[in-house]
């Protein structure tokens, strides 16, 4: 790729980071204007500003890395750890099924793709990993709107705007914290035609060992193959799924029902 799509400031900031992540013991401003071979001033600016949003940490007058950087590469780690564990029970969700199996992520105030196991039906619905969902009207979202601690469903619905995608979507407040509430009591979440003219899903909240929730497994269907009729039997297969997983990151199910 040609230099001239970098942006030097970058370049630099990514240096000064590298510099110190390779020194456990810290550096001084000297120290790693020294090593980066960059101006003071320049350096000095990086710093500060690494500083402010905690990327790197200072201590007396050395540097290290801060507790923004470690959380984002903790973060990194556990998406990956989680994508493992969950494959075979992504899989064997999508042969219970018949219907193609996701697990979704909290990015913010949406929801993301982070792994997918297509059924074999040649009627089928999916979304590549790494799409992004608003959490209003998926099924996979509403289980965030109804377990997440990150945020109240009050705070989603002031700083988002709960736009019609069908005729079946949820676009009053009252309605969507009904649904919220009853997903809540029954464990589990349906988007109802509400993302995608013809399409109906199903999720379950997936949780760590804190008990805090991490993900959302479910199945994405057409209303051809997954009627109103199989929503008793796909949502028992879901939970199920969801609690094999969330046991397997550590979550003890028996003691959070006791509690």
């Amino acid at each position: 790729m040609p230099s001239s799509y970098t942006i030097p400031v970058l370049e630099k900031t990514f240096k000064v980071i590298k510099c110190v992540s390779e020194n456990e013991d810290g550096l001084t401003l000297s120290d790693i204007v020294k090593k980066t071979d960059e101006p003071k001033s320049t350096v000095f600016k990086i710093l500060y500003t690494l500083e402010k949003e905690l990327i790197l940490e200072k201590r007396n007058d050395l540097y290290f890395l801060g507790s923004m950087l470690i959380h984002y590469g903790l973060h990194t780690l556990s998406q990956r750890d989680l994508k493992v564990v969950a494959k075979p029970y992504l899989r064997k969700l999508m042969e219970d099924t018949g219907e193609t199996a996701h697990i979704a992520i909290p990015v913010g105030m949406q929801s993301m793709i982070l792994d997918v196991e297509l059924t074999t039906h040649p009627i089928r619905f999916s979304s590549p990993i790494g799409s992004l969902f608003p959490l209003y009207c998926t099924s996979h979202g509403k289980c965030m709107l109804a377990f997440s601690e990150d945020f109240t469903l009050s705070e989603y619905i002031e700083q988002n705007k709960l736009l019609g995608r069908t005729s079946k979507t949820i676009t009053e407040p009252e309605k969507l914290k009904e649904e919220i509430e009853k997903i809540r009591k029954t464990g589990y979440s349906m988007d109802e035609i509400e993302f995608a003219d013809d399409i109906r899903c199903c999720a379950a909240p997936v949780r760590n060992e804190k008990g805090k929730l991490i993900c959302a497994v479910g199945i994405t269907s057409t209303i051809i193959t997954f009627p109103k009729e199989r929503i008793e039997e796909i949502s028992k297969i879901v939970i199920e799924t969801a609690n094999k997983i969330s046991a397997s990151m550590g979550y003890n199910i028996i003691k959070a029902t006791s509690n």
